[in-house]
């Protein structure tokens, strides 16, 4: 009788007095956070994530005690500061420049003022909503006197600063008082990235920010989203447009032309040496036909046309709905508007005695019939019809007769 098979005993397996099962097991979710690995400035550029250059960053604190920065004689106090008009872009970009640069007499003919742009509606208010005022309406939206709209309340203002910055998009300047006190501000723009630009191989692949917060990645519609809400630092703030020489040598994105429409200078602001350019400007450019804020925006920046921005909440009928808006200003040199009712009546006068010329001239034709021929008095007759005269004043324009005869009325004039 066979005997039956028993398997040999199990010997437990060893275990390397160095490696801990523990350890292996958090090893394995340490590698799993650590990937994928966020693109950050200390890491090395890798062939196709790239990281985008990280400028310094502007300091949002201030580096000296507020009695030295009192004493500095760079900042100025709000009392000391208020919207003066500038006698030229450079002072308005760097109101400093008035302790240096000479006084110069504006022109008459233009005056330095805000000019409402944009309304964006951000609420549609019921009819019992509509005689509240606006301070009680924009409580319950906007938290920490965060004003930027949008579905993360982490997404801040500065988060959006700090995109700019980081991507050498732009460059800002905060001019502060001695309790560091945002005055007014100014921001240079160098650069506007494409979406096919981007870092990253995709739009949504995260970018590290090199400052401390939180969210502490962004991504390409954070970008787009930055240049829409870094204006919005509170009511009434100004913010300075300047563009670096760079800038005006680089092709547009087109997705730029939305933030123009918005934020850009328009027309009613160029200084009247601009404005009497801006027609030239389009025909050489070969941009007649396209829409005006493209054109302006083409023009204000090639040229580098300083302007103001600033903004406040207000109400505005929009298709008989009353709605919260956003009421985008614009500041610059306006021209100054043309006295429609003078130029009417100088225009009127003008054409009495383009009239009165025009009827001696066919009268001393008529009574010297002989001294023209059919063609002059023919071409006399058709320059009479084609002015805004009458059959009133000189008769039937068409008719010869009709006219001889009028000019015979002892009153034709």
């Amino acid at each position: 009788m066979a005997r039956p098979f028993v398997p040999p005993p199990l010997t437990p397996a060893k275990v390397e007095p160095s490696v801990r099962p523990e350890l292996t097991f958090q090893n394995k979710f340490t590698a799993l956070a650590d990937f994928p690995r966020l693109p950050c400035p200390t890491q090395p550029k890798p062939t196709k994530l790239l990281c985008p250059p990280q400028p310094k960053l502007i300091n949002l604190r201030p580096t000296k005690p507020p009695s030295q920065e009192a004493s500095s004689s760079s900042v100025q106090t709000k009392a000391s500061y208020a919207m003066k008009t500038p006698e030229s872009f450079a002072q308005a970009v760097n109101p400093e420049l008035t302790k240096t640069v000479p006084t110069k007499i504006i022109p008459k003919e233009e005056s330095f003022e805000f000019v409402a742009s944009q309304a964006l509606p951000l609420m549609a208010l019921n009819k019992e909503y509509e005689s509240i005022d606006i301070g009680t309406l924009i409580k319950p939206c906007y938290t920490d006197f965060n004003y930027v709209d949008t579905e993360n309340p982490l997404k801040t203002r500065r988060f959006y600063e700090a995109i700019l910055i980081d991507t050498d998009s732009i460059e800002i300047e905060h001019s502060r008082d001695a309790n560091n006190y945002i005055q007014y501000s100014r921001f240079t723009i160098k650069k506007i990235l494409d979406p096919f630009e981007w870092f990253a191989d995709h739009l949504h692949t995260p970018i590290a920010l090199t400052m401390a917060h939180k969210p502490q990645t962004y991504n390409w519609y954070d970008y787009k989203a930055a240049w829409m809400n870094f204006i919005y630092l509170r009511p009434r703030h100004t913010w300075f447009v300047k563009y670096s020489s760079s800038i005006t040598k680089t092709t547009i994105p087109r997705w730029f032309y939305e933030w123009w429409n918005l934020f850009g200078g328009i027309e009613k602001i160029l200084p009247q040496q601009f404005l009497n350019k801006f027609e030239e400007f389009q025909i050489k450019e070969q941009i007649t036909t396209l829409p005006e804020h493209i054109k302006l925006c083409k023009y204000f920046i090639q040229r580098r046309i300083s302007y103001i921005i600033s903004w406040n909440f207000s109400k505005a009928n929009i298709e008989r709905i009353q709605y919260l808006c956003k009421q985008i200003q614009v500041k610059g040199w306006v021209p100054k508007q043309p006295n429609i009712k003078a130029q009417e009546k100088t225009r009127s006068s003008s054409k009495k005695l383009s009239k009165a010329a025009l009827k001696q001239k066919l009268k001393n034709a008529m009574d010297n019939l002989d001294d023209y021929d059919e063609d002059q008095i023919m071409m006399m007759i058709e320059d009479a019809a084609s002015t805004e005269s009458s059959s009133e004043d000189n008769g039937d324009m068409c008719n010869p007769k009709g006219l001889a005869l009028a000019y015979m009325e002892p009153n034709y004039e």
